[in-house]
């Protein structure tokens, strides 16, 4: 008896992660390829952008909204890139990596 009351909240929890995870995922913003998102920037229709957990690009575009954009970690040269175009970076760690 113990153990399928232990199993039953094992399986709970399991649906409950999947759900979880479900809508994380279904509620990010569309991906911009490194090209269009430099074209937004470029054009002035991004100002800020949040560089999250070294990989990911965040930002909102006044003309597309808020979008992703992939980020390679140590791009110092699109880092420099941004900020002579005015753009202010901020980097956010979510203090979920794996070590």
């Amino acid at each position: 008896m113990v153990r399928i009351r232990l199993l039953l909240i094992a399986v709970v929890f399991g649906i409950a992660a999947g759900l979880l995870t479900y809508h994380r995922l279904s509620n990010l913003p569309p991906q911009l390829s490194r090209q269009e998102f430099l074209v937004e920037v470029r054009a002035g229709h991004v100002r800020k952008v949040v560089i999250h957990d070294n990989d990911l690009i965040l930002a909102t575009s006044t003309t597309r909204g808020p979008f992703r954009t992939p980020y390679k970690p140590g791009d110092t040269e699109l880092i420099a890139q941004l900020r002579a175009l005015g753009v202010e970076i901020t980097f956010e760690d979510s203090g979920l990596g794996l070590i």
